[in-house]
């Protein structure tokens, strides 16, 4: 009964990925006469392509020639509903890997495969989107190669980055790709991740998965709550918690509260709150809790990266390709207003109910234009936030200007005056560019995960909430051994990571060289922590507004606070003159200082109530 309601849902859910359908399906293979053709167990590793994450290259050969025979088989079948659904739930990853794959073996063999299928007058899927983001033209991401259309070997650092990732989780995902541009930060975003879903620790997996889905779905972004929901399945997870978060237990439920509140007001998180989860028939340990919250502010943060990128749809995912042989009838997805991270094409006004019809580019009632008007309102009116467009100077030229200028500076810190003042200009966002208020549409596969979808980001201010100084509590002094002391292993991954983002330099400002950076990441970092309600009395916080110009903060405090709404016009406009590399490591910036003052509000919390 379990896996039909699990074939059901995933066939319902357009999101889940292709590869899950198959999951539930593969039990029924005997009975279908397959044996034959491949006997269940090797046919469990055509599920998510296993016999590829091998480091031999004869046995890595092996297993496609055996896929291969499998995927002509299915295709000679027209008449056989079994035999299609396999080829369609096996041809989306076969065009992912023909694309990204590290191995050069892999491409060529899934570009045959999907050419002989081509040939044998079937329909291959297409690509939706070109590259990992809607943001960074494919032809300069990291390892692209135009003459191929496909991603070469990258440097030996970056490449064998690649090839662990893939031989550990089957694919090399958006994020990963873009983190590229910065190998030594890849390095430990992939240990501390793989710990923190896969390592030691309390948590079961699947509970790990459903935080991740509940955290990422507060900012709309179905980038990764596609992807955690396919994991979820794949970790045997109660299929039902996928239908919303009132079949969630009372124990799973209970973390719903502190989930809004670290994503969108970390200051209100209180010790009461804290002692409600600790405490009762349906309580958490607080090993527990620290892991879940850590999870949460993982996901919350990864989504401002996801959305503040651009990131776009995982080619095997449902909205990553399409089988449409007309273009006309393509989904429309504006290039220069849109967030493709929200999930386009799949949509329902903000406020909407869990069991609203979808809209979706695969639905009889689909209508292009109506379904554009939907997604795009809330975007267009950002192209017109500039009001000076295309004659202000570019931010290159402005910041190399201003860290000019702060070199030069011979205030000494002993002059520095009003620090008091210059937080409170730092905390305010007065004065800077106001996003459109039209709410921001929530894709319908989201709306069950959010049980409050109205509650939302509002400013931090120093009327209505106590500044935290660093000083009373911070990670270095206090976060970083409570967390390592109750989940061990995590603080010191967490530690390195917020280190390496912050000091990690190339010392350039767009095509200039030798350039010393360090006052810029600074007032990134430092101003993250001010709008989030965290002063360090070591910063003077004129130098924020000294090295960063309103423009950018604006891009900056979006992408912290609310990265829902960042389109392509911002993400182009703010940044302009610097390198994709350089406005990758903005946005890894803001994710971990954001990262880092979540933890320091949830864990000051739980603190101070085991005090």
């Amino acid at each position: 009964t379990v896996l039909c309601v699990a074939i059901v849902e995933i066939r319902n859910n357009s999101l889940i990925s292709s590869g899950a359908l198959v999951m539930a399906e593969n039990h029924t293979l005997e009975s279908d006469g397959y044996e034959d053709e491949v006997d269940l167990e090797e046919y469990n590793t055509l599920l998510y392509f296993a016999g590829l994450l091998r480091r031999d290259a004869a046995e890595r050969a092996t297993w496609m020639e055996q896929f291969a025979k499998s995927v002509k088989s299915w295709v000679s079948r027209p008449d056989d509903k079994n035999a299609q659904d396999l080829l369609s739930a096996h041809l989306p990853a076969a065009l992912r890997l023909s694309i990204n794959a590290p191995f050069q073996d892999i491409k060529s063999k899934m570009t045959e495969i999907l050419g002989e299928v081509e040939r044998l007058g079937h329909t291959i899927p297409s690509l939706m989107f070109d590259g990992p983001s809607s943001f960074i033209p494919k032809a300069v991401t990291l390892c692209y190669d135009n003459k191929c259309g496909a991603y070469r070997e990258a440097l030996y650092s970056v490449q064998s980055l690649y090839e662990e990732t893939f031989l550990h989780e089957g694919r090399l995902s958006h994020i990963v790709l873009l983190l590229g541009y910065h190998p030594s930060y890849l390095n430990n975003f992939i240990k501390t991740q793989d710990f923190l879903m896969y390592g030691n620790g309390p948590l079961p997996l699947p509970y790990r998965n459903y935080l991740a889905i509940l955290a990422a779905s507060r900012h709309k972004c179905s980038y990764l709550v596609t992807m955690q929901e396919a994991e979820f399945l794949k970790n045997g997870g109660n299929v039902t918690w996928l239908q919303g978060v009132q079949h969630l237990p009372p124990k799973m439920f209970s973390l719903l509260l502190i989930n809004k509140l670290l994503a969108h007001q970390p200051w209100f998180v209180m010790p009461e709150h804290m002692k409600a989860l600790l405490r009762g028939a349906d309580s958490w340990s607080v090993s527990e809790l620290v892991h879940a919250i850590v999870i949460l502010a993982h996901f919350h943060s990864l989504a401002s990266f996801a959305l503040g990128c651009g990131i776009n749809p995982e080619i095997d995912t449902q909205l990553g390709h399409s089988l449409l042989l007309d273009e006309e009838d393509s989904i429309p997805r504006p290039p220069y207003c849109t967030n493709p991270a929200l999930g386009i094409g799949l949509a329902t006004p903000s406020g909407s109910e869990a069991g609203s019809e979808p809209i979706s580019p695969r639905s009889p009632t689909y209508q292009p234009q109506a379904m554009q008007s939907l997604i795009v309102q809330h975007f267009i009116e950002s192209q017109n936030t500039d009001e000076n467009g295309s004659e202000d100077k570019k931010l290159a030229d402005t910041l190399k200007e201003r860290l000019k200028t702060m070199q030069n500076d011979s205030s000494s810190d002993e002059e520095e005056q009003n620090n008091d003042i210059q937080f409170a200009e730092s905390v305010s966002s007065t004065g800077q560019s106001q996003r459109p208020k039209v709410p921001v549409p929530i894709p319908i596969s989201l709306v069950k995960y959010l049980e409050d979808p109205s509650f939302e980001h509002e400013d931090f201010t120093l009327s209505s909430a106590i500044t935290l100084r660093a000083r009373d509590y911070s990670w270095e002094d206090h976060g970083f051994p409570f967390v390592n002391s109750l989940y061990p292993d995590i603080g010191p991954l967490l530690d390195e990571k917020f280190k390496l983002a912050f000091q990690m330099t190339y010392r350039t400002v767009g095509a200039d060289k030798d350039i010393d950076t360090s006052s810029f990441r600074q007032a990134i970092w430092y101003y993250i922590h001010s709008i989030k309600g965290i002063r360090h009395d070591d910063y003077h916080y004129r130098r924020v507004n000294q090295v960063l110009d309103i423009k950018f903060k604006t891009f900056i405090r979006m992408v912290a606070c609310f990265p829902e709404k960042v389109t392509n016009f911002d993400f182009t406009n703010t940044m302009s003159g610097l390198e994709y590399s350089e406005k990758v490591h903005v946005n890894i910036l803001v994710l971990e200082a954001r990262l880092q003052a979540e933890l320091i509000y949830a864990l000051r919390a739980i603190m101070t109530y085991m005090k």
